[in-house]
């Protein structure tokens, strides 16, 4: 009877692997006459997918070959940064004091306005912890207020970063005092025939100056320009042209660090809070908390996955470099440890790669399919960490910067994976949901891709192909 049952068993087994065999093959076919007819002519592609389910490789074209991950690196830094820090750590901007507070609301001492490179930081954020100084019972400050910036080094950019992308607020100039993600929103209204349109910028400031040489409805004059005079490093927003309808863009601002103090000092004031005297310094040890805002990590995760968004990529990776320094980190020391944490999570024969950066927007960061599918698998592995990290991915059809991708009834919510865009590259990487249940982990990495719409086709093909 054992033996029958036995026999039973390494039966049915035998039929699912041929089974599965058999599902493999034809997907590696699909997967084959997809590259072979709808690759971009002069571009290149390199693919792998791995069954997760049966804990076996499906497809691989090119797997080893080093690409231009672009923002599919932050899958890595996403990756460490919940391995290393930990789902409940938490960035911490803080305001902190030497001095006393005297019955007649007069604080004397110093005071410190500590950054922890909160990518999220908010102006709502600022006013909130103004008013909790206020509700302590300040109304003066006799003393000096200090921003205190020695989190890392004044290196604000990655290596290999693009010099002319430095208006665009994608690249802000990083520092550990950061407010509205280092850039600030402008907008431009036409108004009467022949008067200058209205500027609004935001948040408003004193800090940033508008330069406002347009006109509205003046077609003797060229189109309307929204610009910062980003090569000579100058905060003037210079709007010139025809104004006909409302415009708006984003602006990175020179000197996140000058910006977030110079809003401070006006909404202390605005609070009612007198001080006199400011300055840049490091806090010393034993001082009093007067307010803080604390981010946790996840939700900083969440968004440089979700809405690819940058700064809270490097933030993530300039806190792991912490963990070796804690006092003027620098990319470096960054760089160190998250090759380090690779090295331990995939084994030093197994790492061929180069990491300048959090983001991907360096041009000198180069990683092959075969690091990425691996690092998934051990997010797979891993339940805790595949909660979170599945959550917080783009899903297909649904959010994030896949919300417009693969919204068909075959394959919407079935693919949850991170988009890499640069010029030249096109990446896509994460998890496919099968018809039968299995679930893969896929990464492809389309490089000489100056067109993105047809690279994206074959990611959206070859995805497709794992869904049915």
């Amino acid at each position: 009877m054992k033996l029958t049952k036995l026999f039973t068993t390494l039966t049915v087994l035998f039929f699912c692997g041929t089974v599965f065999a058999a599902k493999n093959r034809a997907i590696s076919n699909k997967i084959d006459s997809i590259i072979i007819n709808q690759l971009p002519a002069g571009t290149d592609v390199a693919v792998m997918v791995y069954d997760l389910t049966n804990d076996t490789c499906v497809y691989a074209y090119r797997d080893g070959v080093l690409s231009r991950p672009a923002s599919v690196m932050k899958l890595i830094t996403s990756t460490a940064a919940l391995s290393c820090l930990g789902a409940d750590y938490c960035f911490e901007t803080s305001i902190r004091t030497t001095g006393t507070i005297s019955a007649d609301s007069v604080l004397t001492g110093d005071v410190y306005v500590v950054g922890d490179l909160d990518p999220l930081f908010m102006e709502q954020d600022m006013k909130r912890m103004i008013a909790d100084m206020k509700a302590k019972g300040i109304n003066r400050i006799n003393g000096t207020v200090y921003a205190d910036i020695s989190l890392m080094d004044s290196v604000y950019w990655g290596s290999g970063w693009s010099w002319d992308d430095t208006p665009s607020s994608f690249q802000p100039y990083i520092s550990p005092l950061m407010v509205h993600g280092g850039y600030v929103g402008v907008s431009v209204s036409p108004t009467r025939t022949g008067q200058p349109p209205k500027v609004n910028i935001y948040p408003q400031n004193s800090f940033v100056k508008i330069e406002n040489t347009a006109i509205t409805g003046d077609n003797r004059l060229g189109p309307l320009t929204i610009r910062r005079d980003w090569l000579h490093n100058d905060n003037t927003i210079i709007v010139s042209g025809n104004s006909v309808k409302s415009q708006a863009t984003d602006l990175s601002i020179v000197g996140s660090a000058d910006f977030f103090f110079s809003l401070f000092q006006e909404y202390l004031a605005a609070a009612g809070i007198r001080a006199t005297n400011f300055g840049w310094g490091e806090c010393p040890g034993g001082t009093d908390l007067l307010a803080k805002k604390t981010r946790p990590l996840t939700e900083v995760l969440t968004e440089a996955l979700k809405e690819s968004d940058n700064l809270c990529a490097e933030a993530m990776f300039l806190h792991l470099g912490k963990l070796g320094v804690r006092k003027g980190v620098t990319f470096k020391d960054a760089i160190k440890y998250e090759e380090n944490f690779l090295k331990r999570l995939l084994g030093v024969n197994k790492v061929n790669c180069n990491i300048a950066d959090g983001c991907g927007l360096s041009m000198y960061d180069y990683v092959s399919p075969s690091i990425i599918v691996e690092m998934l698998s051990h997010i797979y592995n891993d339940e805790k960490l595949y909660n979170i990290m599945y959550k917080a991915l783009p899903i297909s059809g649904v959010d994030g910067t896949l919300r417009g991708r693969m919204g068909s009834k075959n394959t919407i919510r079935k693919i949850h994976a991170k988009t890499g865009t640069v010029t030249g590259s096109c990446t896509l990487a994460g998890y496919a949901k099968g018809v039968d249940g299995r679930d893969f982990a896929f990464c492809i990495m389309n490089e000489g891709a100056i067109s993105m719409s047809p690279s994206r086709r074959v990611q959206d093909a070859i995805c497709t192909v794992l869904c049915e």
